[in-house]
């Protein structure tokens, strides 16, 4: 697979330095810029025979089993939830036939990590690297990452491990220490348009304003269906009288919650801009009632608000009632929010 083109530099320099490879790499940045594309492009390139400018040239028996998903050289390890299906792309919403199963982990279990004893264990195929890739890093059970820690004492030769974390503050202090931090950022705006446009999204500027510049989140939130949810979810919180949150919550499941929350915290996030003196971020085509909303808004309810949000992004993800939570996030805005016949306006 070719980097994606904001990548391709960081591809590059990491591939040409071959012979000076770090034994761990902890690679961190934004949701929805392609992190782990970046890692599984890393990995091909660097196990390429023929590599063409230091990316992988895509014909040789290297890359063809990469691309087949039997190279021996290359594993990578993520929670079993993902095992069962195909991995939505980084950004995607996770698909409504990958709901979570009772019986699958949300976490790297220890017995993962302990299983690839083997694999590192046994001489590199045709003399060349081996790469393992993790993701997310901080979803490893603290006994996995000890597990690991283990490894990273006593580096194998010819190997590379990749870590992949969206939040690498919560990956074990001791594993990152003895990583190579490798940042990842939002790529141009310019790139990131092209690149929409290439895709086929119609409304490239808007897409990747309310993607927070993150061009794989935008390209998901192009959808008719995200779209239409996102336009719901406008609706209820420019609504002068304040949201209904029992008429919103009904019907509510645990797929459309999480992109929900996603709305509710980019739109708090757009109110707090404004309230501060600056522009909205996120939901530019949304200006005017958002300025008519941050004038009735609290500052400091907002920001407990956004606090609760982020708690409520890490819940979605696991079992729970999603309508009441949907209607306690809704009252909760109300609150920080009030309505026209509730509040003032300052």
């Amino acid at each position: 697979m070719k980097p994606f083109p904001w990548h391709l530099e960081a591809v590059a320099r990491i591939v040409g330095a071959r012979e000076r490879l770090p034994h761990a790499l902890l690679v961190h940045g934004p949701e929805g810029i392609g992190k782990a594309e970046f890692a599984r492009s890393l990995a091909q390139a660097l196990l390429c025979e023929k590599p063409v400018n230091a990316t992988a040239c895509g014909a040789c028996d290297g890359c063809r089993w990469f691309e087949q998903g039997n190279h021996p050289d290359f594993r990578e390890v993520v929670p079993e939830i993902d095992e069962a299906g195909e991995e939505p792309a980084e950004g995607e919403a996770p698909r409504a036939e990958a709901k979570p199963d009772a019986k699958k982990s949300l976490v790297i279990k220890v017995d993962q990590v302990r299983a690839l004893a083997d694999f590192i264990a046994l001489t590199t195929h045709r003399a060349g690297v081996r790469v393992l890739v993790i993701r997310p890093a901080e979803a490893m059970h603290p006994a996995a990452a000890n597990a690991l820690l283990k490894t990273l004492e006593e580096p194998p030769p010819a190997t590379l491990i990749v870590l992949v974390s969206d939040r690498p503050a919560r990956v074990l202090p001791t594993i990152r220490s003895r990583c190579r931090a490798l940042a990842l950022g939002l790529p141009p705006r310019d790139t990131a348009l092209a690149w929409l446009r290439a895709e086929g999204v119609e409304d490239p500027a808007t897409a990747l304003a309310v993607a927070g510049g993150a061009p794989l989140l935008a390209r998901e939130l192009a959808g008719p269906e995200e779209i239409a949810l996102r336009k719901r979810v406008v609706a209820e919180l420019s609504r002068p009288s304040g949201a209904d949150p029992v008429l919103f919550a009904t019907g509510m499941d645990r797929i459309a919650l999480e992109r929900v929350v996603y709305w509710m915290q980019t739109w708090v996030q757009d109110l707090l801009r404004v309230r501060a003196g600056s522009t909205v971020r996120h939901h530019a085509d949304s200006a005017a009632p958002i300025a008519a909303r941050a004038r009735a808004a609290r500052t400091e309810a907002l920001f407990a608000l956004e606090r609760e949000l982020r708690m409520a992004r890490r819940l979605a993800a696991h079992p729970l009632n999603a309508r009441l939570l949907a209607e306690h996030l809704m009252m909760t805005y109300n609150r920080a929010v009030p309505g026209v016949s509730a509040g003032s306006h300052r």
